[in-house]
């Protein structure tokens, strides 16, 4: 049903309400809970998945008891995988990437073996569009610059190449670089 999504969001909506969460006025899949001291617990809701983080042990315990209560839900652990991005929780911090999906994309379009480059491209070329060039397929490379944008998430460094790459999706030829 188109309204089951809706329909979900309400219900865990007024739950969240009930517990003593607070919505986010800003981003309304966010919620918020305090408590004395200073404990905060935040939960991020996603379609059906829940992400929370916040500062005390108990608060945890207790959230994962009444929600496994209210709802049919399982606790699967610290987050290690989420839309795509890998998330490692060491002692350190947490980091993101998306190593698994670079692999895939360089594999699928035929560069798993090039030689890597701390650099993406050289400072101060400019990529021009050879006129007179072999058309290339425009399907095949939307592709590969579409993979290359979901890439940025993680991959803030190569941002500005993406940006450039995708200049020339309408009519794609081969590159002159300058």
């Amino acid at each position: 049903m188109k309204q089951a999504p809706r329909a979900w969001y309400s219900r865990i909506e007024s739950y969240f309400t009930k517990k003593g969460f607070e919505k986010c006025p800003h981003e309304h899949s966010l919620f918020i809970k305090t408590h004395e001291g200073g404990k905060i617990l935040i939960i991020c809701l996603y379609i059906d998945d829940l992400i929370f983080i916040g500062n005390d042990e108990r608060m945890f315990t207790d959230f994962k008891k009444f929600m496994m209560h209210e709802f049919d839900m399982t606790d699967i652990g610290r987050m290690r995988y989420f839309l795509g991005i890998e998330v490692l929780q060491e002692q350190e911090g947490i980091f993101i990437h998306k190593r698994k999906y670079a692999h895939e994309v360089l594999q699928r379009f035929g560069m798993d073996m090039c030689n890597p480059v701390l650099n993406p491209i050289v400072p101060g070329s400019k990529l021009m569009q050879d006129i007179t060039g072999v058309k290339l397929d425009s399907s095949h490379y939307k592709q590969i610059v579409g993979s290359s944008m979901y890439l940025t998430t993680t991959r803030p460094d190569i941002m500005f190449v993406v940006s450039i790459l995708s200049r020339y999706m309408d009519h794609p030829t081969n590159f002159i670089l300058r």
